[in-house]
């Protein structure tokens, strides 16, 4: 390929995947140098095609997880845990996704951005008096040459004697320094568990609730700002998680408390603050075996809206599993997680392997 013009060569590597391109790194100079462009990695996160891996948080630690859905039944593996880079090991007390970035918050107070793909991390200082119960989130303004990455950590704060609000600020990834935001938001609501929310578009979101119904809480990176947005109707005591699939649509799981049946919703909309566009895609049913007694609580999942499946992780009786449920009884398989910190349930979550430098 060096015979090739540079403009062609760049036009057929923004088309290989990540985890392809990245053994080319240390091949010359010129591949080195290219992969650190921050133009070129824009470019290859827009044409590349989007290679998902399913990423389990247990036990403080983030592994890789194998799902085939081609045999019968399907398959889980467990693989080798992913390790930062750093002296001695590091204990994740939470973890999300965005762009191939790994947000991680570490059970001694501290915070880290973490590349797996490219092995590279940042360790990011805060003010942390450990009395304050901090929520961070990572996202990024759309800049019409690049993508400008952000932080988001707020905390509730009593705004008067008798009324606690929101209290935010924004790391800044160019500036290596936090910037106070003064706006405060009144409180009147609670978000739901797991409390880490989801990357979609470049805005996090939460499920929420309030006094009267439960919805959607989004904060829009851009214009630095909580937004609420709609959910399908739904009763307080519902189960419902949201995730992302092929990081295109946005996805929620509904489950009446009274039933062993999950509705899948989804929207690729977030336009609008109030309307926003669900449609009702499929729906599974958990099988109960008879010597669990309760319904199991769903805490996160991954859809595969082809073959209408979803892999959850399920916590229920002192026991916490990984379930394989499709549509139609095609698809089911349940995997046995153990986990030494109960109740502190495992998450699943979709993760796309990226070249974005975060040093």
């Amino acid at each position: 390929m060096s015979d090739l013009p540079p403009d062609l060569v760049e036009e057929i590597v923004s088309r290989i995947p990540a985890t392809s391109l990245k053994r080319l790194r240390s091949t010359c100079k010129q591949w080195n140098s290219l992969f650190k462009n921050r133009r070129f990695t824009e470019k290859h996160f827009r044409e590349a095609p989007k290679q998902s891996h399913a990423l389990l948080w247990n036990d403080r630690r983030v592994c890789p997880m194998s799902i085939n859905l081609n045999v019968a039944p399907p398959s889980i593996e467990f693989k080798s845990v992913l390790s930062i880079k750093d002296s001695e090991p590091v204990d994740i007390s939470k973890v999300s996704h965005c762009d191939g970035l790994l947000l991680c918050t570490t059970n001694d107070g501290r915070l880290v951005v973490w590349n797996p793909c490219l092995g590279q991390t940042r360790w990011i200082n805060f003010e942390n008096d450990y009395k304050t119960y901090y929520r961070f989130a990572l996202g990024y303004k759309n800049n019409k040459s690049c993508r400008s990455y952000k932080i988001l950590r707020f905390w509730t704060s009593y705004l008067s004697p008798n009324h606690i609000g929101l209290v935010y600020n924004i790391y800044e990834f160019t500036s290596h320094s936090w910037r106070v935001l003064l706006d405060k938001v009144a409180l009147n609501y609670f978000l739901i568990e797991p409390e880490n929310g989801v990357s979609f578009k470049g805005n996090t979101y939460w499920l929420a609730l309030d006094v009267e119904t439960n919805f959607l809480l989004g904060f829009d990176f851009t214009m630095e700002r909580f937004k609420r947005l709609c959910l399908p109707s739904n009763k307080k005591g519902d189960t419902m998680v949201i995730s992302v699939v092929r990081e295109e649509k946005l996805s929620l799981s509904h489950q009446n408390f009274r039933s062993s049946k999950m509705d899948i919703w989804m929207t690729n909309r977030i336009d609008s603050e109030t309307a926003l566009s669900w449609k009702k895609y499929f729906s599974v049913e958990f099988k109960i075996l008879s010597t669990r007694h309760s319904l199991p609580l769903c805490i996160s999942v991954l859809i595969d809206e082809e073959k209408k499946v979803v892999v959850s992780t399920v916590r229920g009786n002192y026991e916490n599993r990984v379930n394989i449920i499709g549509a139609y009884d095609a698809y089911y398989a349940e995997v046995l997680v153990e986990s030494t910190n109960w109740p502190c349930s495992p998450c699943i979550f979709s993760y796309v392997p990226s070249l974005v430098q975060i040093q």
